[in-house]
């Protein structure tokens, strides 16, 4: 969050009826806790609506309508989706707050009992084939979800999936729908031309940072980033991305690198998994597996 985040007890002085309130995470213009109303225990996001002090009222204005725009569209996919694979709403519904002189809106979600992908990527777990065929499998049944529904999730990677504990069949969630892209509606991105794409650049798909890529994107996009967290997850480090790089030299291996073949770091992985993820991260969407149904059909046979 580029401000300091709403503390916990700011939040009960607006929500008195929250019985705890425990900071999670920050990050963006978010802010989580783990709340717990009416008896039961949900995740509470609080979005900071950026007021650009200084700036053309007219320019400061698209922003704010922007963000709040962000809001309302993730609050209505959350609502629409049935998949299991994305993250359910709770049962705080959006409220604009004031906190601290600042704007946020504020709503909650399921809290959901787990580790995201960066965690265990962080503890060193080397995960089985069969956790990286769950994992995968959840990614394109939450894909095609939001694609039936004309939408691209955009920010798909290790920090936005949760695996939770004790779920034998939900094995994985994907979170946050901030930055989602929708193809018919009209683009909430002020002065888009002039402004690089939302979304974190290392798991971006490279057609993602062409000029007037928002004319042809599809879920394609989509299954790139999906396949970039399976890999990250599976060799412990990203295929593309150095600790060290900048932004340019990062755009730069995206746009031009292809990755290793996972085989490189997973030898012990079989072929068929191997092939569909070095698949799915080609460069040209069009290389990449276009008949999601058949390509999540394969990949259950055996879990």
């Amino acid at each position: 969050m580029h401000v300091e985040p709403p503390k916990p007890e700011d939040i009960k002085s607006v929500f008195p009826q929250f019985e705890e309130v425990h900071f999670l995470k920050a990050g963006g213009f978010k802010a989580v806790y783990k709340i717990i109303v009416n008896g039961s225990t949900e995740a509470f996001k609080i979005v900071y609506i950026p007021d650009i002090s200084g700036a053309d009222p007219e320019v400061s204005n698209e922003l704010k309508k922007e963000s709040l725009g962000r809001v309302a569209r993730e609050i209505k996919i959350l609502n629409d989706c049935r998949s299991p694979e994305i993250v359910k709403l709770g049962s705080i519904q959006p409220t604009p707050v004031v906190l601290n002189s600042r704007e946020y809106v504020a709503y909650s979600e399921e809290f959901l009992d787990g580790d995201t992908i960066r965690e265990l990527i962080r503890q060193s777990i080397r995960p089985t084939e069969q956790d990286l065929r769950l994992l995968l499998l959840s990614l394109l049944r939450a894909i095609r979800e939001l694609w039936s529904l004309n939408f691209i999730h955009r920010d798909i990677k290790p920090d936005n999936i949760m695996k939770l504990n004790r779920k034998v069949d939900r094995s994985f969630v994907l979170l946050d729908l901030g930055i989602a892209f929708s193809i018919a509606d009209t683009p909430l991105t002020f002065d888009a031309s002039n402004r690089l794409p939302p979304g974190t650049y290392r798991y971006l798909a490279p057609e993602m940072l062409q000029p007037g890529f928002r004319e042809s994107i599809d879920f394609r996009s989509d299954i790139y980033s999906a396949a970039l967290t399976v890999y990250e997850y599976a060799a412990g480090q990203h295929p593309l991305s150095k600790s060290k790089d900048d932004l340019i030299a990062t755009l730069s291996r995206v746009i031009q690198e292809s990755p290793k073949s996972l085989r490189e770091y997973r030898n012990d992985l079989s072929p068929f998994i191997i092939g569909t993820i070095d698949q799915m991260l080609k460069k040209i969407p069009a290389l990449r597996p276009s008949n999601i149904n058949l390509l999540i059909d394969k990949l259950g046979e055996d879990i």
